[in-house]
């Protein structure tokens, strides 16, 4: 079957930030451990449940907005600043020293996440062709998986060949370039709202 526009665009928007945030994930608590003073297992566990509290929060507010409150632009805007938030936390890790640094950026990351993930699942459901759901999602899992899985792989050999910094530089700059793509659905919409879906 062939995938429609809106679809399409943002299975390739999603698989290609967790993809770039996949090289991240493998070596993050060897990170900690050796490039954060008082970097520990205690820390990464710490800063892994920050992120979750945050994400849990922040989508679950994001997303009654997104279904009460915004229109579609002011989804793909939510959309793209989440990315952006998401991208710059990477970033900012370059510079990150201590472990409190590092509980803000993973804070950080978690509330970006929930804004990308309200809009996009939004988005998603609302586009995604009737009977067809499960195999639309199933195309979303795989490509994400697959993204993230050949990513895994990659971002080890980056940092033991170029170092930490420059894996983070890499997945923050990939990140907010996607954000760029975000126009792109917003025409698609706009596309498939004009011919009726």
């Amino acid at each position: 079957m062939r995938l429609n526009s809106v679809v399409k665009s943002l299975i390739i928007l999603d698989t290609n930030m967790l993809a770039a945030s996949g090289l991240i994930t493998p070596i993050f608590a060897i990170f900690v451990a050796n490039n954060i003073i008082g970097g520990s297992a205690a820390v990464v566990g710490v800063a892994t449940s920050i992120y979750m509290v945050l994400f849990s929060i922040v989508r679950l507010i994001s997303a009654y907005y997104v279904d009460k409150v915004l229109n579609e632009t002011q989804r793909i805007a939510l959309l793209s600043t989440g990315t952006i938030i998401v991208g710059a936390s990477f970033l900012l890790y370059v510079f990150a020293t201590y472990p409190w640094q590092v509980y803000v950026l993973q804070a950080l990351n978690g509330i970006g996440t929930a804004l990308r993930y309200s809009s996009i699942m939004s988005l998603f459901t609302r586009y995604i062709d009737k009977g067809h759901e499960s195999l639309e999602w199933g195309f979303y899992a795989v490509s994400t998986s697959l993204g993230q899985a050949a990513a895994a792989s990659i971002g080890g050999l980056l940092a033991d060949h170029f170092g930490f910094s420059t894996v983070f530089v890499i997945v923050g700059v990939i990140i907010l370039m996607s954000s760029i793509t975000s126009p792109s659905v917003h025409r698609e919409t706009k596309r498939a709202y004009t011919a009726g879906k």
